[in-house]
């Protein structure tokens, strides 16, 4: 379909943008789980690879923590891509500070929702190779909330949690929108290959934007350091602030082919949908 104003279904925005982003974060949970596994261990991407494979094989790649991955796709990039128009247009307007607002917005709203998730699921991609100590994302949960101080302890990290995903969101969504826009100015026409472009540009965007906040997200939720505050001095003395970028060849190479492949679905499940384009 070609591109038209249509006014936002927060809804059906939701659950078309949810749909899409578990088809892609399947796909891809094996870079997810390497990328925690080498934010979280004195390791490489390759080396991990090597060693989750000889373990368990492709089976064991692919599968850790994938009802997980399913629950945050609608939980997280649901909300925080499905309610980007919505949000957008109770701002009133179209700049790119506005863009960076509505998608900082979403995504701290979708954080604040998910974390529980969010800590369950780097739990089980941090032991992918390692001695078990979770058998499922339900025994995960259970031993997160009866060992480490009750249900709020699932809201660990709220902080690194939230400005990763406000920051990945303003930076990838504001990016993407606003390529787009350039680019239908300048007389290209809506649809597959602009979509594939603006996405590619904006997942790397978006990860340069939310890159600190990503390794102390990753690192709190591991169970490794109490607080964002005490990670971020660790990380600092011990590291130095490259420490804040590690892992970011496998993040970059995870996410950027996730949303290559994730914001081109959500548009054609949005237009199937009669949703419009974004």
């Amino acid at each position: 379909c070609i591109y038209t104003y249509m006014p936002t279904r927060p809804g059906a925005e939701v659950l078309a943008s949810g749909l899409g982003a578990a088809v892609t974060d399947t796909l891809f949970n094996p870079l997810e789980m390497l990328k925690v596994r080498v934010q979280t261990s004195e390791t490489t991407a390759p080396s991990a690879a090597r060693a989750v494979y000889a373990k368990g094989g492709l089976w064991l790649l692919w599968s850790p923590g994938l009802q997980a991955t399913w629950v945050r796709s609608f939980c997280v990039t649901g909300l925080r891509v499905g309610l980007y128009p919505t949000v957008k247009a109770l701002v009133g307007a179209d700049s790119l500070g506005q863009k960076l607002a509505a998608g900082a917005a979403t995504g701290a709203l979708s954080s604040a929702l998910a974390n529980p998730i969010d800590m369950v699921r780097t739990r089980l991609h941090a032991q992918v190779g390692l001695p078990t100590r979770y058998a499922s994302t339900a025994a995960a949960a259970l031993s997160i909330v009866r060992g480490e101080g009750g249900v709020g302890s699932l809201w660990r990290g709220l902080g690194a949690t939230a400005a990763r995903q406000a920051l990945l969101s303003s930076g990838q969504l504001a990016s993407y929108d606003g390529l787009k826009q350039a680019a239908r100015g300048a007389g290209a026409t809506e649809g597959t290959p602009l979509h594939v472009c603006c996405a590619a540009a904006s997942g790397f965007i978006g990860q340069l934007f939310c890159m600190p906040a990503d390794v102390l997200k990753v690192k709190v939720l591991s169970g490794d350091h109490g607080s964002v505050s005490a990670c971020l001095r660790h990380t600092l003395q011990h590291e130095g602030a490259a420490g804040l970028y590690r892992g970011f060849l496998p993040a970059v190479v995870r996410q950027c082919p996730v949303i290559l492949v994730q914001m081109p679905l959500i548009e054609q499940i949005r237009c199937v949908a009669g949703l419009g384009h974004i």
